[in-house]
């Protein structure tokens, strides 16, 4: 049973030669201590509730820190290891270029040791040439002068063969 402040100023007492009548005072007293007893409890329970949802806030408050703390942390992460790589991608395009570099030095170095060993290969061909011309030549004369010897003298020649 509840009962209101307002209700509490209401109640209207009868009244006897000396005082109150004490049934009506006890009556009311009683209807008082109730509607105050429920209050208490009511307000007990309130008192849990709140101190549960206290408890429940500072749970999500210390959850809602640990996760921003956590995303903070994350998002330092990720801007570092975002730093990492690219200065690993700078890294390796760096040392691509150098190998690119090497690699195209040594392309053009080789291509000038082959042009080299070409023009010194054509140089001996064409000594070669010019001495096998000069030995078809030389051959050529030689076999010229020995058809005329024998042209001219045969007999010599079979004698100078026995």
């Amino acid at each position: 049973m509840t009962i209101s402040p307002a209700e509490v100023q209401r109640v209207r007492l009868r009244r006897r030669l000396f005082g109150y009548k004490r049934r009506d005072v006890d009556a009311a007293l009683e209807r008082v201590a109730e509607a105050f007893g429920d209050v208490w409890r009511e307000r007990a329970d309130l008192e849990e509730k709140n101190h549960q949802q206290v408890v429940e806030l500072q749970r999500h408050q210390e959850a809602e820190g640990m996760l921003r703390k956590t995303l903070v942390t994350a998002e330092r992460q990720s801007d570092v290891m975002r730093a990492d790589a690219r200065r690993d991608a700078e890294r390796i395009v760096r040392e691509a270029e150098q190998r690119a570099r090497e690699i195209v030095g040594e392309a053009q170095h080789e291509r000038e040791r082959v042009k080299h060993e070409i023009l010194r290969l054509v140089e001996q061909e064409r000594d070669f040439r010019l001495r096998f011309r000069a030995l078809l030549d030389t051959g050529t004369r030689l076999v010229g002068e020995h058809e005329a010897e024998i042209r001219a003298d045969p007999p010599q020649l079979v004698a100078r063969v026995s």
